[in-house]
């Protein structure tokens, strides 16, 4: 599972480390056990972060069957978050049988949650045709929304279509709206710590793609790219 990335990455996961529970105590068996008991009682988001601990062998043996069955209960009881993390282990076939059919939908129905990484994997998913019929109006759709919600890779995914819409688009006007839109979401990508946002506006800039083509200012958001440990932009 991949927590965040560049363009090019597979669908990412998007969940931070769980919070200790009050009472717990301070070892992650404790953690683990008080997560239990209050999965046991309806907790929903007790059961994420359990499945979580579960799939990253912290304070419980690592037991991949195990964080999916409760990420499904979660999921099956409305927990937004959990949804994305079953998508993702179906996705990929992690613990569970690999089903990219099951996981768009999974990922859809945290989406419409209100899950804004459920919304970027569901949108890559669409980008590349993967358990989805191919649509990119509707990736770079659900794209622009994880991005408005907070999630800046998708901020950097989107302006990726956007470039892609510039450099297809048939007539000046459409051309022009579509750089615009890829100049904003890539800085809204760097601005949102997303080094490769800020590396493909380097880009943009040595290539004159949609900006003019200036070293210098290519220079800014390239050393932004580098100083965020993006290799690539380190070495441009």
């Amino acid at each position: 599972l991949v927590a965040c990335g560049g363009n090019n990455e597979p669908v990412g996961a998007g969940s931070g480390s769980p919070t200790e529970p009050a009472g717990s105590g301070s070892s992650s068996v404790q953690v683990a056990t008080a997560y239990d008991k209050q999965c046991v009682a309806g907790t929903l988001e007790a059961c994420r972060n359990l499945g979580i601990l579960y799939s990253e062998g912290v304070g419980v043996a690592k037991d991949l069957r195990k964080a999916g069955a409760l990420f499904t209960q979660a999921c099956n009881g409305g927990n937004a978050a959990s949804c994305n993390h079953l998508g993702l282990m179906l996705a990929e076939g992690l613990g569970v049988d690999k089903d990219p059919v099951q996981a768009a939908a999974v990922f859809g129905k945290a989406c419409d949650g209100g899950h804004g990484l459920a919304c970027k994997n569901l949108g890559l998913m669409l980008r590349d045709g993967r358990g989805v019929p191919k649509d990119l109006a509707k990736a770079e759709q659900l794209l622009d929304k994880a991005c408005t919600a907070g999630t800046p890779f998708a901020c950097t995914n989107a302006g990726d279509l956007d470039r892609q819409n510039a450099i297809g688009a048939k007539d000046e006007e459409t051309r022009k709206a579509a750089f615009k839109a890829m100049r904003e979401h890539y800085q809204r990508g760097c601005d949102g710590k997303d080094a490769t946002g800020c590396r493909q506006l380097g880009v943009a800039y040595l290539e004159g793609s949609g900006l003019p083509k200036t070293a210098a200012a290519a220079a800014v958001w390239l050393d932004r790219a580098c100083k965020g440990e993006d290799v690539i932009g380190c070495r441009l």
